[in-house]
């Protein structure tokens, strides 16, 4: 029924939308129901699993460190800088690799930190590691390292 007041037989220029959303609201269920189907994984390969031995901790670690007020220390015992070269030079001989680890305070300038690495360098430790954490023995758990 149109208001347009033509006459009865004439045809309608309307488009009926009805049949159209039924066919986009199947489309979309079987689109629904056929994705979750063919999301499936690939079949890969894994590499097997390679069980090595791991290496045992070194005891004989040594660990050199300079305070902020320019004590040097190798692992616990306090040197002075020519004590120092010579007892480094003594723990570093007849190592491999001649590996120190190296602990300075947080608050040392870059500059004292770089001469105490040449120090070190000329005392025979060849490859440094840098310890990360606090070994200031005078810390306590809840203070702020110095």
């Amino acid at each position: 029924m149109s208001m347009t007041g033509g006459k009865m037989g004439d045809m309608k220029s309307d488009i009926n939308i009805t049949p159209l959303v039924d066919v986009v609201l199947v489309l979309l269920i079987i689109f629904m129901v056929v994705t979750p189907l063919l999301q499936r994984g690939y079949e890969t390969k894994v590499p097997p699993k390679i069980q090595t031995t791991a290496l045992p901790p070194m005891t004989d670690q040594t660990i050199v460190r300079l305070t902020e007020d320019g004590n040097m220390f190798i692992n616990k015992d306090q040197f002075t800088e020519k004590e120092f070269l010579a007892k480094l030079a003594e723990v570093t001989k007849g190592r491999e690799g001649k590996i120190v680890f190296l602990a300075a305070d947080g608050n040392l300038r870059y500059e004292k930190v770089a001469w105490f690495l040449d120090l070190c360098d000329k005392g025979g430790a060849k490859n440094l590691g840098i310890v990360l954490e606090d070994l200031n023995p005078t810390a306590t758990a809840g203070e702020a390292p110095k």
